[in-house]
């Protein structure tokens, strides 16, 4: 059954070599998918019929579908392919994880359809400035998210064995769906609040519903969950700060948790996505602090000041996070260096104190000649940096960091009893 996604990738390729935008050729191409899904829709409408004939079914149509939206690559062709889908065929997919949601046999090839169809690979989804489709798009996207996702949370407690088939799949594959579909550069979603449509706040609720069901462990035990979750939480932090803002306390925490925990981990993609969600995070901060600290000019969004009243409550996770970003620069091999000094700077920027303090510590844990060294190595860091987050003190400062890394590491790699990596950490 899986090879069909691949074996219509083929064909799909093969057509788009002469299809151009001859919409005669492609519907011709397409008459036996649009054979079936008529055929779907007839057997849905009846309310009777033959539950695992319609699934096996709708399984083989949805895989051939994605193997042809992976293969139109062109913003024509899949143009196309999109009129022919919406709206004639979309609610047939809605239905059917309405119906069939325990199922992931049939959940996880529709899901993943939608991931592609939602994916603006090479700027296929490009649609004119008088078309709505970028908006209704996105509305089935959010109609498909909140569908799943909030009947899945009511399978309550799974064996561990069956957890991640029976659920966590399914939600690291609605995370993809939904990263895609914010970063795709085809929505304005400020339109929604705009207009008072709940689709933007509907899928993100549900994404926070669907978070919280799950366990810090978990969203490092399952890399494909882990990749899924903080590549979304990087888009969230960079382009809906305000909504993570506005999120109540302990969902702030666990995602904070969650950062500082991806901090740490193997996976280096998780980590890099972990320091730019955490450099988002922060840069929001600094300037939301900035601002409140001027008193001119219109008052911060409520959002922002509970957002800054939280953070006031609970400045250890800051100070740890900034702990280990040091930690791992100074002590271990720190693979994504560049990553890791982009948030680094607002950190210190935030905690003053406790960075001098952390410095001192560090400083003190050397052997007591190569104390010096250390101290000298912190100047220097600092040296020429600003009070600002600007991109050319953000640069220097990066720059500083690969100097101070250097010149650390020599330090101990002379010194004859060198420090124990986590003692910076108390």
């Amino acid at each position: 059954m899986r090879c069909r996604t691949t074996f219509y990738t083929a064909l799909g390729r093969l057509l788009m070599v002469d299809l151009g935008e001859d919409e005669e050729q492609f519907a011709q191409f397409m008459m036996p998918l649009t054979a079936a899904f008529e055929s779907m829709a007839q057997m849905f409408s009846s309310n009777s019929f033959n539950e695992q004939e319609a699934k096996r079914s709708l399984v083989g149509l949805v895989r051939d579908l994605r193997g042809i939206a992976f293969a139109f690559n062109a913003k024509s062709s899949f143009m196309m392919l999109f009129d022919w889908i919406y709206p004639a065929y979309m609610p047939i997919l809605q239905r059917a994880i309405e119906l069939w949601f325990h199922d992931p046999a049939c959940t996880t090839p529709i899901l993943k359809l939608m991931a592609e169809l939602v994916h603006n690979r090479s700027q296929r989804l490009q649609f004119d400035v008088s078309s709505p489709n970028g908006i209704l798009l996105f509305r089935e996207t959010s109609k498909m998210i909140t569908t799943y996702g909030n009947r899945i949370l009511t399978l309550g407690e799974l064996p561990k064995e069956q957890l991640y088939v029976l659920k966590l799949k399914g939600i690291s594959i609605c995370f993809s769906v939904l990263k895609a579909a914010l970063s795709g550069s085809y929505v304005n979603f400020g339109v929604f609040r705009l207009y008072g449509d709940e689709a933007l706040d509907n899928a993100l609720q549900t994404f926070v519903k669907l978070l919280l069901s799950v366990p810090h462990s978990d969203l490092l035990d399952y890399p494909k969950l882990s990749q899924s979750y903080y590549s979304l939480l990087e888009v969230l932090t960079q382009d809906h700060m305000s909504f993570i803002a506005s999120l109540e306390p302990h969902v702030i925490m666990y995602i904070l948790s969650s950062i500082s925990e991806g901090l740490t981990a193997l996976d280096t993609m998780v980590c890099t996505g972990c320091c730019s969600c955490l450099d988002h995070i922060v840069t929001y901060l600094f300037k939301q602090l900035s601002r409140s600290g001027k008193k001119r000019g219109a008052p911060p969004p409520q959002e922002s000041e509970r957002f800054l009243h939280i953070m006031q409550q609970h400045p250890e996770m800051i100070q740890q996070m900034l702990s280990t970003v040091l930690n791992i620069i100074i002590f271990e091999d720190c693979r994504n260096q560049w990553s890791m000094s982009r948030p680094l700077l607002g950190l210190i920027l935030l905690n003053e104190k406790y960075f001098s303090d952390l410095r001192r510590s560090i400083v003190s844990s050397q052997p007591p000649e190569k104390q010096q060294a250390m101290h000298l190595c912190f100047e220097n860091l600092m040296e020429g940096i600003e009070g600002n987050l600007l991109t050319k003190n953000r640069d220097r400062f990066t720059q500083n960091l690969s100097a101070f890394r250097r010149e650390v590491n020599d330090s101990m790699k002379n010194s004859t009893c060198g420090p124990n990596s986590n003692e910076m950490m108390s």
